[in-house]
């Protein structure tokens, strides 16, 4: 039986290989780790005995467990951003805009391997994660840029409805917060229907009545 001759390597392309593998694991084990027992809980040891890599080989990549608790926080956030994006195009109302964006996000991170338990044991974490991200300011000008569609310019000012756009993601990451990592599918289901009910109606509201001014009595 003839096999294939091995695929050779130069020097560079292997070293490059080696890295890349590295810290493939290292972030793999960082993951699970987190995930599992969070990252208050967690040491670079922890992390280190997952990988299977040295500490000196850790260190190359990561000086902290936070460091690498930011890069896997920011990669999740950019996978939201990117998937609410290709779900929002299918709108064509504004209350379906809506649903898709909340329901996009969850279904979402149901559909990653531990991301419930990553959310769940890191909350305050991932707090002081979210709005600083480059990830979610784009995620942001993105939801403000199709609102557009669907909400006249005379209806509403850029910056009422840039507004709107962080209401609706504060809204949805606040409801995620709050949610145990073991709540069933069916629930979060109706949780993107409560999501749109309470948000298209709140804009019908602001669409639909003029300015007023509100007295404190």
């Amino acid at each position: 039986m003839r096999t294939a001759p091995a695929r050779k390597y130069r020097a560079s392309e292997k070293r490059a290989l080696t890295k890349q593998q590295n810290r493939a694991a290292i972030e793999a084990a960082a993951w699970e780790v987190f995930c599992d027992i969070g990252m208050d809980a967690a040491n670079i040891r922890d992390i280190v005995h997952r990988s299977g890599v040295s500490p000196g080989t850790f260190y190359n990549y990561f000086r902290t467990k936070e460091a690498i608790f930011e890069v896997l926080s920011q990669r999740l956030l950019e996978k939201i951003r990117n998937e609410n994006r290709k779900a929002r195009a299918k709108a064509i109302t504004l209350e379906q805009l809506l649903f898709l964006s909340y329901s996009s996000f969850l279904t979402l991170l149901h559909s990653i391997d531990g991301a419930m338990n990553f959310i769940d044991r890191n909350q305050h974490h991932v707090r002081s994660q979210i709005y600083p991200s480059s990830a979610i300011k784009g995620l942001a000008d993105d939801l403000e840029q199709d609102l557009r569609r669907f909400i006249p310019a005379s209806a509403i000012s850029r910056h009422d409805r840039a507004l709107v756009s962080s209401i609706v993601i504060s809204a949805g990451a606040e409801a995620v917060l709050n949610q145990r990592q073991t709540r069933p599918v069916k629930k979060m289901k109706h949780l993107s229907e409560f999501l749109t009910r309470f948000m298209s109606r709140g804009l019908s509201g602001l669409l639909s009545e003029p300015e007023t001014r509100f007295r404190h009595t």
